[in-house]
Parts: C-alpha cells; structure tokens; sequence
C-alpha cells in the first residue's frame, strides 16, 4: 500500500514538472486589442516613390447577427503614407488605436501604375516578415485604388474574403482565372523567365458605396467588384494584360483550366458544351532542328445547352463533338499565336527549353529567343459524357 502512494505521488510530481514547463498563453492578445487586418491595397506614385497603403479592418460587431435599428460597419479602412517600410508602420499606429494583426487578410491589391512600376521593393520586405502570408492572393487593379478599399460590398460583407471567393469560384466554374494567383506565385517566378498571370479586379459603375446604406439598395453590380482578364507579370513588373476572353485559352494550355465553356453554332443553332477539367499532355520536341510543342487535350464534355431543331442523333453527336474539337483548336492557336507576337512566353518554352540536354538542343539554345519558333500542334480530343435529363431539343412548332 505504502509503495502505490509513493507511486501514485511521483506520477503526480512527474505531471506538475510537465505543466511547468509548458509555455502557455504568456503572450496572448485580447481581440478587442487588435485591429485584424481583412484586405491591404497599395498604390506607389512613380515620380516621387511614395507609398500609399490601405489597411481593412474588421470590425466583429459588424459581421455578426445585427438586431435593432441600423447597421454597424463590417470593416473600417485605413489610409497611411510614406517613403518607406518603417514611416509607414509608424504612421500606423498614429491612427490605428490598436495592434495590426496581419495574419489573416485575404487578398492584396496593387494599383496598375505600381504593378507597372514594378513591386520588387514590396515583396522584399513581405518576404523579410515573419508573419508574412505568402498565400494570400496578389490582385492588380484598374480602377482608383481609393474607390476600391473605400466601398462595400453586397452579400459579403467583407472585401477581401469577396476577392477570395471569387477567384476561387471562377477557376473551378469558369475558367477564367486560377488559384494559382498567390504572392508566393509571384516571387517563385520573380529570378526566372517564367511569366506570371495574376488577376485584374475593377470597380462597376460610377462611384463607390462608403456608407452602410449600401445594403439598404437591391442592386447589386453597382459598386461591386467584378474581374477584368489578368495581368502579365516579368518578375516583378507588369508587362501587359489578358482581356477577359483571353483567360481561359491560357489557363487550357496552361492546363490549369478548371472548366471549359464553348459554343458553337450547329444546323444555324446554338449548342453549349462545358468540359470540366480537360485533360492537357504536353510534350517539347525538337524536328529537324526546330522546336515542336506537341499538345493533346482530352475533353469529357456534357452538352449545356442545345437550341437545335433536330434530334439528337449519333450522326448529330459526332457533328457536335467534331466542330468543338476544331473551334477549340483553331482559338487555342490563335491565342498562342498572339502571345508569340507579343514577345510573351506564357507557357514558359523558354525554360523548358534550356532544361533539354543532346547536340539537336545545343544548336537549337544558340539561337536567340528560339521559343519564338516554337511551334504549336495541337489535337484535341472530345467525348461527350452526359447529355442530360432530355435527349432531344424540344422543337419549335410554327402555324
């Protein structure tokens, strides 16, 4: 008996030293201490180099379950500027009452003039801080960047996780953008030749929605951020950019797309077809001294839509799947095309390029800019998955 209380007492010891050494909360913050920061914008006046920043901040009383009279703001923003990193962490506090708390904002925006500028200084000091979010995702903006850090939002009340989500939802719905949008994105490619695309984001109509009554008003474009193709990013600095209709041919043959939409205009109707995840296999090759970019891609497609007045037929089938093949292929092309006038190497040839190693390679790395001669054979391969809850088009019936 006497040696089980011993026992049991040194078990007891044992835990108490285990709790002692454990460092606990010791340097734990109350919420209402900080200022959690939800979306950052910055802006850079070229002739000066002075630095422009907007902080969002969460207001939690403004995001949760409202009751009663009025609605409190779901964020308040911030303007702080300077000529450097430490003026403008200084000014902060002068007028942000509480601890900033960085870790985790959602989305930051850059002015197009300052992507244009270049961000390397930026993303040097990003990279340098320990609470950096290099996840985030890294958007250029079109409109006056005070316009867009200064309106609200309908049906998400806060901005930045309106900019999260609509990235997300567009790469896996239409096509038209990626998740692979991130700062890290962006500094992976900041030393290479690999160029980068990131998302341009606009404000619709005239003016923005700075005050709560916003939510008070039914329509929803006015004042809402809307995507506006992408911007094209070598190293640091933006070089030009993709209107919307351009997107989604890059993210194809990027093979990063997430859907597929086209249309197609069959016996004088309209037919949809949606591909999701289209499968792209790629592969460089050198013939007869030149380089070949040879592209498959291979579409599971449904039929979205299908104004035909005809049937459905198997002969119908493979008119359908033979003229998405050929459209697709032909803008795909077209896309590629352009790009190599533009001098931009999107699907980086130009580092596939220097990866390849045996004598054909050697003569074909001497020529300068040899990704320009690259040429594109592309095939693509559809198969029609689902058709639907009906088969046949319901006919028009004329008299």
């Amino acid at each position: 008996m006497m040696l089980q209380t011993f026992v049991r007492a040194g078990k007891l010891l044992a835990l108490a030293a285990a709790c002692c050494s454990l460092a606990g909360c010791w340097d734990m913050v109350e919420v209402n201490q900080l200022a959690i920061v939800d979306l950052v914008g910055m802006d850079r006046e070229p002739g000066n180099g002075k630095y422009t920043t907007y902080y969002q901040v969460i207001n939690p009383p403004g995001i949760a379950v409202q009751k009663g009279a009025g609605i409190k703001a779901p964020v308040y923003t911030y303007k702080v500027d300077g000529f450097s990193a430490v003026e403008l962490a200084e000014k902060t506090f002068d007028i942000v009452p509480r601890r900033p708390f960085y870790d985790h904002y959602q989305a930051l925006i850059v002015s197009e003039r300052f992507a244009k500028e270049g961000l390397r200084e930026m993303l040097n000091f990003l990279e340098k801080r320990p609470d950096r979010r290099a996840t985030i995702h890294l958007l250029v903006t079109d409109s006056p960047l005070s316009d867009m850090m200064k309106t609200y939002i309908p049906l998400e009340r806060l901005p930045g996780r309106t900019e999260r989500s609509m990235i997300e939802f567009q790469s896996k719905y239409s096509g038209r953008e990626s998740k692979r949008s991130r700062m890290k994105d962006l500094v992976e490619n900041m030393e290479g030749s690999i160029l980068t695309v990131l998302p341009i984001v606009s404000l619709s109509g005239t003016k923005p929605m700075p005050t709560t009554k916003r939510y008070e008003q039914i329509d929803a474009n006015q004042g809402n951020y809307v995507t506006k193709g992408a911007a094209v990013f070598k190293h640091d600095r933006m070089i030009g950019r993709l209107e919307p209709s351009d997107t989604s041919w890059f993210y194809l043959l990027d093979g990063r797309i997430g859907v597929l939409n086209e249309s197609m205009i069959i016996n004088g109707e309209r037919v949809d077809l949606q591909a999701p995840k289209p499968e792209v296999r790629r592969q460089l090759a050198a013939v007869s001294g030149k380089p070949v970019l040879k592209m498959d891609i291979y579409a599971q497609a449904q039929i979205y839509d299908n104004d035909q007045n005809v049937k459905l037929t198997e002969q119908n089938l493979a008119e359908i799947k033979a003229q998405f093949n050929e459209q697709v292929k032909k803008k795909a092309s077209e896309f590629y095309e352009k790009t190599k006038r533009l001098g931009w190497d999107l699907l980086g040839i130009e580092a596939q390029i220097k990866r390849k190693s045996g004598k054909e390679w050697a003569d074909i790395k001497k020529e300068e800019g040899a990704w320009k001669k690259t040429e594109l054979q592309l095939a693509v391969h559809c198969t029609i998955r689902t058709i639907g809850t009906t088969i046949d088009p319901y006919k028009e019936k004329r008299g």
